[in-house]
This record gives C-alpha cells, structure tokens and sequence, in this order.
C-alpha cells in the first residue's frame, strides 16, 4: 500500500509540472487572448440612428448645469459645439477644455498650442486640422474622423480613439501613453519617435504606417496589422502581439524582447539587428534568424530563409 501512494504522489506531481510547463512562458492561457468581439466600426458605417444617438446625449458641466451654446468667435472651457460648422477656425492658444465637440465639423482647422483637455470628440470630422504642440489628454476621439490631422509634439496621454479613422495622421514626438487605439485606422500615419507606452490597440490597422524609433512598451495590440509598417527603431519590449501581421514590414533595429508573437505572420520582414532576446511564441518560420544573442538578420520567404 506503501508503494502504491508513493507511485501516486510522483505520478501527480510529474502531471502537475507538465502542466505548468505547458501554460509557461511559451504558451499563452485562453483568458489571456483579448477579446474581439466588441471592436467598434468606422464612422462610414454608423447608420444615422446610431449617429444621433451618440451626439443627442446630454453630457452636462461638472457641477451637474446644462452646457452654455458655444460661440465660434470666442470658444470658452465646457462650451457645448455639437454640429457646429467650424471649418478653417482660427484658435492658436486658446483654452477650450471640456467642451462637447460630438458631430462637428472642425475641417483644415490651425488650432496650435491650445488646451483641449478632457473633450468629447465623437463623431465630429476633424480632418486636416492642425493641434502640433496642443494638450490633447484625456479626449474621446471614438469614432471620429481623423483624416491628416497633424498633432506633432502634442501630448494625447489617456485619450481614446475607438473606431477613428486616423488615415494619414501626424504625430511626430507625441505622447500617446495609455490610450485606446482598439479597432482604429491608422493606415499610412506617422508617428516618429512618439510615445505609446500601455496603450492597447487590438485589431488596429496599421497598413504602412511609421512609427520609427517609437515606443510600443507594455502595450496589446493584438491581431492588428502592420503590413508594410515602418518599424525601423521601435520597441515592443513586453507588448501583446498574438496574431500580428508584420508581413513586408521595415523591423531593422526593432526591439521585441520579452514580447508575445504568438501566431504573428512576419513573411518578408527585415530583419536587421532586430532584439527578440525574451520574447516568447516567436513563430518557427524566423527561429533560424536568431542568433544565440537574440538578434535576428534577414528576410522570410517561402522559398526559405534570404539572409543578408
């Protein structure tokens, strides 16, 4: 009897640590794998009830009273502009935090160096306006229209940009820690050498995008695409990656140690001093690239490994 519960105690031990080992550090848990089933749509596939709904909500001031009506000539902190038809507003250095922008037209806009801090901006079409050097933190850009806005050297920490169209935005220096990027177009954008540190961005597509020399620390974006993106310089270090595509990117210099590839696509990616040293799940097809430092030089291809 002896002998049997001494078989049993190694028996379940040997089952325990298989186990462990196999919900390690190379795997990754289901809980683990974020969930995409709320990703919310572009605005160009709103229909017009879901429109209104999101603009004719009543948002008050803080201290519970009603928005006063916003005035084009003289923009106040907490003013209420939804719908409003600001193109081409001329507001450099001016104070507009807290105010309600919900469904406004704020088109090729020079708004440099103001204060709109903590302001609702869904829905509103923004296109071509400039806020370089702005205090853009905390805003709720979801499902807005993005188009060529330039915010260079702005900070936008704590902002979030749900289902916005950033086509060809520029965000040269800026600071874009903690924000929500989750189901953004972000094609052919330029973010150089910003700051993106915990944000997450799942399902974002980054088609072409450049964020050379950026910081993508401690972030997940999940699922989303980098096809073509410019990633010369720019680190990963601990982001959630599972089921990226880095397909045709520009890697040299990247730095994904300690970060999650599970199922990334990184077919004709160059690789040039690239750091994988802690990452885990990196996909077999780009092992052979990695030295015993954790760098990689080379390009995938389905013809085999092209190396430099």
């Amino acid at each position: 009897m002896k002998n049997l519960k001494y078989y049993f105690l190694i028996w379940t031990s040997l089952l325990f640590f298989a186990c462990a080992k196999n919900n390690g550090a190379g795997s990754v848990a289901e809980s683990d794998i974020p969930d995409t089933t709320n990703i919310p749509e572009l605005i160009n596939f709103l229909e017009d009830n879901q429109l209104e709904a999101i603009i004719n909500d009543e948002l008050p001031l803080r201290n519970g009273k009603p928005r006063p009506t916003g005035i084009k000539a003289v923009p106040q902190p907490g003013d209420d502009f939804r719908r409003g038809q600001l193109d081409e507003i001329y507001w450099p250095r001016e104070k507009v935090y807290e105010s309600d922008f919900r469904g406004a037209s704020i088109r090729s806009g020079r708004c440099q160096g103001s204060d709109f801090h903590g302001t609702d901006f869904r829905t509103a079409d923004i296109r071509w306006t400039i806020f370089d050097d702005s205090d853009m933190s905390g805003i709720n850009f979801n499902q807005s229209r993005l188009f060529h806005v330039h915010v260079n050297g702005a900070n936008l920490d704590k902002s979030t940009f749900r289902g916005a169209n950033m086509f060809g935005m520029e965000g040269h220096f800026a600071k874009m820690r903690n924000c929500d990027f989750t189901g953004a177009l972000m094609k052919d954008s330029e973010f150089v050498e910003a700051d993106f540190t915990g944000s997450t961005g799942v399902k974002a597509k980054l088609f072409r995008a450049v964020l050379k020399d950026s910081k993508v620390d401690s972030c997940d974006f999940s699922f989303s695409d980098f096809t073509g993106a410019g990633l010369e310089g720019s680190s990963f270090i601990g982001t959630k990656l599972i089921g990226c595509n880095f397909q045709g990117g520009h890697l040299q210099g990247a730095d994904f140690s300690g970060a999650d590839l599970r199922d990334c696509n990184f077919f004709g990616t160059e690789f040039e001093g690239t750091n994988f040293k802690g990452a885990t799940n990196i996909p077999k097809s780009i092992q052979g690239f990695i030295d015993d430092k954790g760098m990689a030089t080379g390009i995938w291809q389905d013809a085999g490994r092209v190396s430099y």
